[in-house]
Formats: C-alpha cells, structure tokens, sequence
C-alpha cells in the first residue's frame, strides 16, 4: 500500500483551474435535469406516453409518465456544454503544464444515438429487439472512432504474446466495445424494476468511478491518465448531477419513469466510464478491471438471469419476476427498503474498486473477496428463487401453503433446493 495517492489528491482537487469547473459542470446537468425532468412528465401524460399497470409485472397502482429518460440526457448534455465553456485549455499539475482535450463529441453522439433508440421503444410499443441493438451498436462504433478500447485490446494481446496488425487490433476493439456497450446497457435495463433502482445504482458507480480516476491520476502508473483526466471527470460528474436532478421524482412513489430510454442511456454512460479507464497502456487492467467491480450490481444481476433462464430452457431475453430487486420484495421488504438494499450492494463492490486501486490490494486476494460475495448472492438468489417458484405452484394448484414446521421437517429432492427461509412469507 502506498500513500502517494492520498498524499497528492487534495492538491488535484483544490487546484484553481479545475474545482470551478467541475463544480459548473455538475451544477449544470443537476438544474438541468431539476428542469426537464418535471417538463418532460406534463407532456408525457398530455401525449399519454405512459406506463400503465399489468397486474403481473407492472404492479404500480396508476400510470406513470414515461420520457425520464429523455431528461436525464437534456440534465448530462448541459453539463457537457458546461465543460466546453468553462473548462481551461491547459492545467498545471505539480508544475507541470499539461494541455487539457475537450470532451469527445463522438460520445455526445452515442448518448444521443442510445437515447433515440429507447425513446422509440418508449413511445411506440412494440419496437423489435435486432432495432434496439442496431441503435447500441452505433453507440458502440462511434466510442471505438475516438479510439476507446484500442489501448485496452492491446494489453490483452500483449498478456497472450500476441502482437497483431493495427487492422485486426481495431477490429477486435470494435466487437470488444460492441460487447461491452450491449452487455452494460441491457444489464442497466434489466435492473430498472423499482423506482430509482436503476438511476440509484449508477450514480452510486459514477461517484466510484471518479474516485478511481482521480486516485490512479495521482499514482506514477496514472500519469498518462492525466492527459485526459478532466473527461473522465466531466463524465462522471454530468452523470451524477442528471441523476441527482432526476431521482426526486422518480424515488418511490414515483412520479415518472426513465423508460429505455434513460436506463440504456444510463448503462451507455457507464460503460463509457469503464472503457475510458483503458487507455492508459499496462495500468489499464487494473483500472477496467477495479471499474467492473464497481459495476457488480448489474452484473450480478444479468448473469443471474441468463444462467437461470438458460437451466429452465427459457429464452436469454423471457421476462421474469426472479430478478435480485423482486427477490428482495418476496422477501417481505418494502419497495424503498428493497432499493436501499440494492444500494448497499452497490456501495459495497463500490467501496472494494476503489480500494483496488487506492490502497493497491493484492488483486488475488480482492477478487478472491468478490467472487466469494458474488458466489454468495448466486447461491441465496437461486435458493429462494426456486422457493419461490414453489410457492406460486402451490398457490396456482389451489393447494395450502406449508407451514414453517411442514418446511423444517422438508428434505429436499435429489437436484431440488431447499427453502432459503422457511419462515419468510414471500407473498
């Protein structure tokens, strides 16, 4: 462990040149988003662009209005713009000048690509699913034009001894990208079941995401970082001030809904966090890979879903009510509690990214720690789910329910769980 890090971060952060800023930007997309959000619910209910209860999965009491998501990006494009109008050209680090890029505007265009794709799905029910990837895999190509991913697919290949042409290279950068970008912004989808579940959790991972970006900055392994450090923050904290904008009126009761269009909005953002932490040569391992700890939440998530609807024969994309955020409402938790549970999570896997690369852990023994936690999860989530499973059956079959003491004396079945908490009524 070294205390280089923390020894340096109060300058970075109390330096002239880049507070303001950041603080502009971060105020920016929070008025922003405080704005559109409560602007984009009046025309959604006058358009009747809203998302009416089911009775199955949709178990609101009134409809709610769609196009939050539409806010969120209007809150994290002004704290974009902020950036190109406040942010210095140069910024002095320990004295030395250090020129300062401006934000991407491909990235801008991805956003705005991701945004479109679910707003659509959004507003007219119905859109197909190989039209929802082609608006991500856009969103993919236009990261990979300003080269995110390139510096990353390098190291892996030079992990293997592999030494391939610049040609292939970019290549497999794209499809690296293309995974990654459609993987991020499903699992944010999917995720996105309770009110402020979703937007919650990312804002949670942005604010680590900063932090691992200022910390690695500060490290001699971080310095080629520096050169586009001020981005990684404007990213970050446009995101965090649309959601903290957004997130009033979408904490339960909600009042309106991000739809696709703000979840996969809020996946993409995310996931372009993460890729941005790979362009720094040999460091970038350490840091993608301490960012996907960050995201453990939704990834934890989706893998639980895919596993489980590829043991039951279902369909990778067959909706169902066994995702973490339901399990924990079988449970007997409240909407908020279940969201603040989730949070937890979040800040848990949070906690352990940054101090991968703060506290520089033995990368063993950290991952070894969230493979332990991740494996818990799985194992809990699959238990209960089945005992929930059986519940229903027992309730569709007009059977009685068992009592604890019919569970206690239960023996499982041989390849059959059993209950996880005989006690707990999941209904």
């Amino acid at each position: 462990m070294s205390p280089f890090a923390f020894a340096q971060l109060p300058a970075v952060l109390a330096a002239p040149q880049w507070l303001p800023t950041y603080a502009a930007v971060f105020a920016a997309a929070f008025v922003a988003a405080l704005i559109a959000t409560p602007l984009m619910r009046w025309i959604a209910i006058k358009q009747d662009i809203v998302d009416r209860p089911d009775l199955t999965r949709k178990l609101h009491a009134r409809p709610i209005a769609y196009l939050g998501g539409l806010a969120i990006f209007l809150g994290w494009a002004a704290g974009i713009s902020a950036s190109f109008i406040l942010a210095p050209s140069q910024i002095d680090f320990g004295g030395q000048i250090l020129s300062v890029r401006g934000f991407p505007m491909m990235f801008v265009i991805g956003a705005a690509v991701i945004t479109f794709t679910g707003l659509v799905d959004d507003v007219i029910p119905g859109v197909q699913a190989r039209q929802k990837i082609g608006g991500q895999l856009f969103a993919a190509a236009a990261l990979t034009s300003t080269r995110v991913g390139i510096d990353l697919t390098e190291t892996l290949y030079g992990l293997l001894n592999i030494y391939p042409s610049a040609t292939v290279v970019y290549f497999s950068a794209t499809f690296l990208v293309a995974f990654i970008v459609l993987g991020g912004c499903n699992a944010v989808n999917l995720i996105d079941g309770l009110d402020g579940l979703s937007s919650g959790v990312v804002a949670i991972a942005m604010t680590s995401f900063l932090a691992i970006a200022m910390v690695a900055a500060c490290q001699p392994e971080g310095g080629p970082l520096m050169a586009d450090h001020p981005n990684r923050m404007v990213l970050a904290l446009a995101t965090l001030g649309a959601i903290v904008g957004f997130l009033p009126f979408n904490w339960n009761p909600a009042t309106i809904f991000m739809g696709d269009a703000g979840s996969l909005l809020l996946g993409f953002l995310a996931v372009s966090a993460i890729l941005l932490m790979g362009d720094v040569g040999n460091y970038s391992l350490k840091l993608v890979t301490a960012s996907l700890v960050v995201f453990a939440v939704p990834i934890t998530d989706t893998s639980l879903a895919i596993i489980r609807r590829k043991l039951r024969g279902q369909p990778i994309f067959a909706p169902d009510s066994q995702h973490l955020h339901h399990l924990l409402r079988r449970s007997g938790l409240s909407v908020k509690q279940s969201v603040i549970a989730m949070y937890g999570g979040g800040l848990v896997f949070g906690l352990v990214g940054v101090a991968m690369i703060a506290l520089r852990l033995r990368w063993r023994y950290s991952l070894l720690i969230v493979a332990a936690i991740y494996a818990a999860i799985m194992l809990v989530a699959f238990r209960y789910g089945a005992y929930c499973l059986r519940q229903d059956a027992l309730t569709a079959a007009g059977e009685p329910e068992p009592t604890p003491a019919d569970l206690a004396q239960d023996t499982p079945a041989p390849g059959e769980h059993s209950p996880a908490d005989p006690a707990a009524d999941p209904s």
